[in-house]
């Protein structure tokens, strides 16, 4: 009888002990990212490298964590606190980067 009591009480403690982590972490993503119990293995985009083709493919999960959600990238692979921006905001980013180093020489 013991061991039913304790097998039922370390259910429940598992059940409800894996779900605390998710409600903690999905309100602590940045700007236009989401959390995921499922991450990929592969680098993340960001504006630094949106547009190169990766070699990297991977059907396996990474720990959980925060993506960017669909049609964003980061906006600084370096720093991922920055958040995510639609892939469009990057193209603009490197103009105006582009038009100040022009300017400044």
């Amino acid at each position: 009888m013991s061991f039913r009591i304790f097998l039922i009480f370390s259910l429940i403690a598992i059940v409800f002990g894996s779900r605390i982590p998710r409600a903690i972490h999905s309100g602590g993503c940045p700007k236009n990212a989401v959390y995921k119990e499922c991450t990929n293995l592969c680098p993340a985009k960001s504006c630094q490298n949106y547009m190169q083709v990766s070699g990297c493919f991977s059907l396996r999960c990474a720990p959980p964590g925060c993506i960017c959600k669909e049609g964003h990238v980061l906006l600084n692979s370096a720093d991922s606190s920055q958040g995510c921006v639609p892939r469009e905001t990057c193209s603009k980013l490197a103009k105006i980067q582009n038009a100040t180093t022009t300017a400044s020489n």
